[in-house]
């Protein structure tokens, strides 16, 4: 049994009731830099800080007043530096049912967290890049940008399209923007309060918004919800806007 505890990759360990060692695998001493001699009848403060020995006990507490186990992912710092654990503890019993002590397996899921962290930053790096390609901002000429619309807007990406129109005005210092929605097929109150929300935050900054590429359904969808389009130009098509912008 012994040599089945000593051959697991986890940390396996037991404690007393003051949270002393009374005993650590081989994975646990090769880990610390410690035997069972240097860990035996002495705590944690031994190979992590302060701070990090007041939240282990805490938890192990837990599990000792409950007498129920507790599976969780941990981190703290050890000889080998900061590192996650995954950590299954559970209270030991004497013959009579009493509780003496805390048993536990550690095992080290550090590289694995590293490799999340590193893929959730490629994701949302991808993320941005498809939400600044879904919404481009063209310099058309002195103070002109044009943004076409192409594709569904929800609730993000509305928000996203205020956030990329106002950097722009102010990057390409613009007076006039040219929301051009020829791509979008289908209206629906998302899309509208977007393009309001647009114009309003342009107005806001000084600029002015054209509206272009509405066709015929468009606008009347437009019309049926009752969208607020005033102090809005609005032209049948982008080259139009673009001659409009040129000539105020």
């Amino acid at each position: 049994m012994l040599a089945l505890v000593n051959s697991v990759p986890s940390l396996v360990f037991l404690k007393d009731t003051e949270f002393r060692y009374q005993f650590i695998n081989h994975t646990f001493a090769r880990d610390s830099g410690k035997t069972l001699a240097d860990m035996y009848g002495r705590g944690d403060e031994v190979i992590m800080p302060p701070e990090f020995v007041e939240q282990v006990r805490a938890d192990e507490l837990k599990v000792m007043e409950s007498g129920v186990p507790l599976a969780y992912e941990e981190e703290v710092v050890t000889p080998k530096g900061r590192r996650h654990f995954s950590a299954v503890k559970l209270p030991v019993y004497d013959e009579s049912g009493k509780v003496i002590g805390i048993g536990g397996f550690m095992t080290d899921i550090t590289d694995r967290k590293l490799q999340e962290l590193e893929q959730q930053r490629m994701i949302a790096a991808q993320r941005e890049a498809l939400r600044e390609l879904s919404t481009p901002l063209l310099p058309i000429a002195a103070g002109v940008l044009a943004v076409p619309l192409v594709g569904a807007i929800d609730a993000e990406r509305a928000s996203q399209i205020v956030d990329n129109l106002l950097h722009g005005i102010g990057e390409h210092r613009a007076h006039t923007a040219i929301l051009d929605i020829t791509g979008i097929r289908v209206m629906d109150t998302e899309v509208a309060r977007a393009l309001v929300q647009a114009a309003g935050a342009t107005r806001l900054v000084g600029a002015r918004v054209v509206l272009t590429g509405i066709s015929p359904e468009v606008a009347q969808t437009l019309v049926t919800l009752g969208v607020d389009l005033s102090g809005i130009a609005t032209l049948a098509t982008l080259a139009d806007g673009i001659a409009f912008a040129l000539r105020a």
